[in-house]
């Protein structure tokens, strides 16, 4: 397999996916750290920053996944294509759930029921699942075409 230009892309955008996960993952840390250090918080936002915590471990794993994808693509490693891929269709598959569910009303990020949609939120949704979604394009640019018996591109 050779590194062409679809494949580096995918690596740029792995990487940089990777590395906001990694960053988000960073700094809920942080914030639990500060809370148990005595920080004041609403009641509503130490619950939601324990909901969090709870689920960080796979963050910081989603974030090492995508690194791993990236240098395994730049590297043409057999096994990259499929890590990417599946990274990849983790993400968008995961996005637009989310997405679907704002859309209906039932944002799992609000922080309390009947709130409005947060802009904020609906624009990161939209931006992670459209980065994925050109990972997964720029991926399948990336593959050797079919050729027929004899030779020719089919």
């Amino acid at each position: 397999m050779t590194t062409n230009a679809a494949r580096i892309s995918a690596s740029a955008l792995l990487l940089v996916g990777g590395f906001v996960v990694a960053v988000g993952a960073l700094a809920i840390w942080i914030a639990q750290l500060l809370v148990q250090g005595g920080m004041a918080v609403k009641p509503a936002d130490a619950d939601l920053l324990s909901d969090l915590v709870a689920v960080l471990p796979f963050f910081v794993a989603f974030a090492a996944v995508n690194v791993l994808a990236a240098v395994g693509l730049l590297t043409s490693a057999e096994w990259a294509d499929a890590l990417a891929t599946s990274a990849g269709s983790i993400a968008v598959v995961g996005g637009a759930l989310r997405l679907l569910l704002v859309v209906a009303g039932r944002d799992p990020f609000a922080p309390a029921a009947g709130h409005a949609v947060s802009p904020d939120g609906l624009g990161i949704l939209v931006v992670f699942t459209g980065l994925y979604a050109a990972v997964l394009v720029a991926l399948a640019a990336a593959r050797p075409r079919a050729t027929s018996i004899m030779g020719a591109a089919a």
